[in-house]
């Protein structure tokens, strides 16, 4: 097996399979000596923000001295940046190797996993392998079933800001999706949360941690720190990451540091002067997104594509009200909706099927000091920031 064979052996697999459980997937780490069971953690649920709280956390505890794994997903420009230890993505060698291991056990136990199980499992054995001190762990959907929820005791839950995604999974209304992210509270394990939430999320949030005897704390409005990430929503982020910090005892020093320092790709990233991408897919984080482009007071034209199962019908509102010309475009992925279909959710809007020449159209035609967006998916900003930074 090669590099090329171990990434397409995981992609190959259904992305989630809810309807299965995590009986399969402990059935396998059991095979495998349980490597979860060595390893502590900080568990990370949410809609929004779950990737930049992750980062901010893994940076401060980082400095430390701390052996930090982060496992984070989807990835933007390659595999192994799902799986990091102190800012290095796991080298190719070790993913080839462990995932030899893991497909074997696989084969032996006849056991029918998704593919982020499995990326899960891979995850755990890396960090237990490299003996690292403590895991900062992103679910991937939800949380009660997610295959991160097989852990039984993290030292801290977070559950950032709710909103509505993933609905044809987790339930048509914000309590129902909240009660979801909810089950990764465990007993008597304290669990974080933002008080800017929607009331039914809170209240959702509040009962789970009475049933689960867990400590409920509050992260305070916003973060004033000096931070490495751009966009006012990310004050809100870092606050969540602060107390989640505090309550770990880390030094504000290195807290602030950690802020500082932190970076991650098409999260209002700029990649050039003109060019900003941005991974918002839902009406919650496009709102948050729009908000800050209202900040910089520049004309902006919109290059966006988005799956099937997202909200694009009110996302499409939002960045139409928000003013601004608009490209729609799509991915060759299935779950993409097609270029011309999106278009007809707009008044006025052109269609590019081709998400490159969309973004290289707009940035010729650009007039004076006008910012081309690209939002709607982070697999678009993954692909618009690999051609356009050779990253």
């Amino acid at each position: 097996m090669n590099y090329d064979d171990a990434v397409a052996y995981y992609t190959a697999s259904p992305k989630f399979l809810n309807v299965l459980g995590n009986d399969g997937l402990l059935k396998l780490l059991d095979f495998l000596g349980n490597p979860q069971e060595s390893l502590d953690f900080i568990h990370i649920a949410g809609t929004n923000g779950k990737g930049s709280v992750c980062l901010m956390i893994s940076e401060a505890l980082a400095l430390t001295g701390k052996k930090v794994g982060l496992f984070t997903s989807p990835f933007i420009s390659v595999f192994n940046e799902r799986i990091r230890i102190n800012g290095e993505n796991i080298p190719n060698s070790d993913l080839v190797r462990l995932t030899v291991k893991l497909k074997s056990a696989i084969e032996t136990l006849s056991v029918e996993l998704s593919s982020f199980a499995k990326i899960t499992a891979l995850a755990f054995m890396y960090f237990c392998e490299q003996k690292c001190d403590i895991v900062v762990l992103e679910t991937g959907l939800g949380g009660r079933y997610d295959a991160t929820n097989v852990i039984t005791s993290p030292k801290l839950s977070v559950i950032t800001k709710i909103a509505l995604d993933h609905t044809e999974y987790l339930g048509d209304t914000i309590p129902e999706i909240a009660a979801e992210k909810c089950g990764i509270i465990k007993p008597l394990c304290p669990v974080l949360t933002m008080k800017n939430q929607d009331k039914g999320a809170l209240s959702k949030i509040e009962e789970f941690a009475k049933k689960n005897n867990s400590d409920l704390i509050f992260s305070k409005e916003k973060c004033d720190f000096e931070l490495g990430l751009s966009g006012d929503f990310q004050k809100e982020n870092a606050a969540i990451a602060e107390a989640a910090l505090r309550f770990l005892e880390i030094s504000e020093e290195n807290i602030k540091k950690g802020f500082k320092i932190s970076r991650w790709p098409a999260r209002f990233e700029f990649i050039k002067s003109n060019l900003l991408l941005d991974g918002a897919h839902n009406p919650d984080g496009i709102t948050a997104l729009l908000s800050s482009l209202k900040s910089l007071n520049r004309p902006v034209h919109f290059v966006v594509a988005m799956m099937k199962d997202k909200n694009f019908e009110k996302s499409a509102k939002l960045i139409e009200d928000f003013g601004g010309r608009i490209t729609v475009t799509q991915l060759d992925v299935p779950r993409c909706l097609k270029a011309e279909e999106f278009k007809t959710h707009f008044s006025s809007a052109k269609a590019e099927k081709d998400a490159v020449k969309a973004v290289t159209d707009a940035l010729n035609s650009a007039n004076e000091n006008e910012i081309v967006c690209v939002l709607g998916s982070l697999y678009l900003a993954g692909k618009i920031r690999k051609e356009f930074t050779n990253a």
